[in-house]
């Protein structure tokens, strides 16, 4: 039986990735990464990213021919990161060809000719790829010095929304409910979209949970409504008619909502877009070598609206905050 030779691999995925493009991408930027689908891209990031937004207090007043001025303005601005992510896979061609698939590298083919690196890029790397990045861009934990351990090489969304719960300085906009449970969550999905500020309620355009406890919704909304004029709206919110996002690669307790285009994703597609840096031979290994950068963060922490399920705490934590981004003064139900 032949050997398989190290230089025809290196040389078959080359020729098949530079017939194929936009595979890495692909696998990066996936419509299957659901989260993505509701936060606006913003590139060419390098590292951190500068967010700022002022606030315009009110200017209209009655008609007078003195001047009396009305209105102040306020700046806020926070940083956000982006991620600079690898991957190190390694290949050994001889386990293949030993295995149940060592028809994929065919005697008597070229490099070009075998489907052998089509197998291993469509079907076994670049889903694994597509799968890491989807569960990290939810449940991801940056961690410096850990980062060759899987989990820690960025901060998911559910990492940087506790950052915003923890920041008292540009806090996120808390909302009280109880506990979640089958027989409740009804009731406290409607608290939540309740609870949610009159003037930002129009550019809310969807509500995040778990895909659990949206199925949690759904039987709740099927048991008390039945089949009536409700029942075409049972994966929406009963009162705004929000469309409730289950994320499958969630498994906590977490609700939240936040206004249109305020959640980002951070790449960076000039001076590092999502490619194969290199492919090496050494020893009985193809080494695989990847890097792409990724962000996930919110322009506005106080635009964030977040189930709070520790205190009575409603709002933005001050009386002053909530009057001035949102008209008024509770701070506890």
């Amino acid at each position: 039986m032949a050997t398989v030779q190290l230089a025809d691999v290196v040389k078959e995925l080359n020729v098949h990735l530079a017939d194929n493009k936009r595979l890495i991408p692909g696998a990066i930027n996936s419509p299957e990464i659901e989260i993505f689908k509701y936060a606006k891209t913003i590139s060419k990031i390098k590292g951190q990213y500068p967010s700022a937004h002022s606030l315009i207090t009110n200017v209209v007043q009655g008609f007078g021919s003195s001047w009396n001025e009305l209105g102040g303005i306020s700046i806020a601005h926070k940083k956000l990161e982006a991620f600079h992510q690898k991957v190190n896979f390694a290949l050994v061609p001889a386990d293949i060809r030993n295995s149940y698939f060592g028809e994929l590298y065919a005697e008597g083919k070229s490099p070009q000719e075998m489907p052998f690196s089509k197998y291993v890029f469509d079907n076994e790397l670049l889903p694994k790829v597509t799968s890491d990045v989807a569960d990290l861009s939810v449940n991801g934990t940056y961690d410096s010095n850990n980062l060759g351990v899987y989990g820690n090489s960025m901060n998911g969304i559910i990492a940087v929304i506790n950052a915003i719960l923890a920041n008292t300085d540009h806090p996120a906009f808390k909302i009280p409910l109880n506990g979640l449970t089958d027989n409740n969550i009804l009731d406290e999905v409607t608290k939540f979209e309740r609870a949610l500020p009159r003037h930002a309620r129009r550019k809310i355009k969807a509500v995040f949970m778990s895909e659990y406890n949206k199925e949690r919704y759904q039987l709740a909304y099927e048991e008390r409504f039945g089949d009536n004029k409700f029942l075409n709206d049972q994966m929406k919110t009963r009162l705004l008619k929000l469309p409730i996002v289950g994320l499958k690669d969630y498994d906590g307790d977490l609700i939240w909502a936040t206004t249109e285009g305020n959640m980002v994703r951070l790449i960076d597609d000039i001076d590092n877009p999502a490619s194969i840096t290199d492919i090496q031979k050494l020893d009985y290994q193809v080494k695989i070598f990847m890097e792409f950068t990724l962000g996930l963060d919110f322009l506005i922490n106080q635009q964030v609206f977040v189930s709070n399920y520790a205190d009575g705490t409603l709002g933005l934590g001050s009386a002053e905050l909530n009057q001035k981004y949102y008209n008024f003064d509770g701070v506890t139900v």
